[in-house]
């Protein structure tokens, strides 16, 4: 995982050699009802492109997400090894070699270290 920390992150399905995650700021958390199921947006999205999360299928994910109030959603392409990025400033494409700047956290990621997994 490649967010880490004190904050929630989570996995997703565990087919794919990486996996989508989600990052959750320890107040958010400690602020959600413990046995009910709100609709929350998490901080941040990290989905990965596969035959079955097409390319049209997270376009929709990503505009829903940052609708509800996510400050982030990355599209993470293993083929391309390429990672989208929209923010509440816009949408970027970074490559290998790249560093993403994440604002939640005040500082970057280098897009090689995505996929040094």
């Amino acid at each position: 995982m490649f967010l880490v920390g004190r904050d929630r992150c989570f996995d997703g399905p565990v087919s794919t050699k990486i996996r989508d995650k989600l990052y959750v700021p320890q107040a958010v958390w400690d602020g959600l009802p413990p046995h009910d199921y709100p609709v929350y947006a998490p901080t941040l999205i990290v989905e990965v492109l596969s035959p079955s999360n097409p390319p049209a299928k997270v376009s929709r994910q990503r505009i829903v997400a940052m609708s509800a109030g996510a400050q982030g959603f990355w599209v993470v392409d293993p083929e391309t090894r390429t990672v989208l990025v929209t923010d509440l400033s816009g949408t970027r494409l970074y490559a290998v070699g790249d560093a993403i700047p994440i604002t939640m956290f005040e500082g970057t990621i280098a897009v090689d270290d995505v996929f040094a997994i």
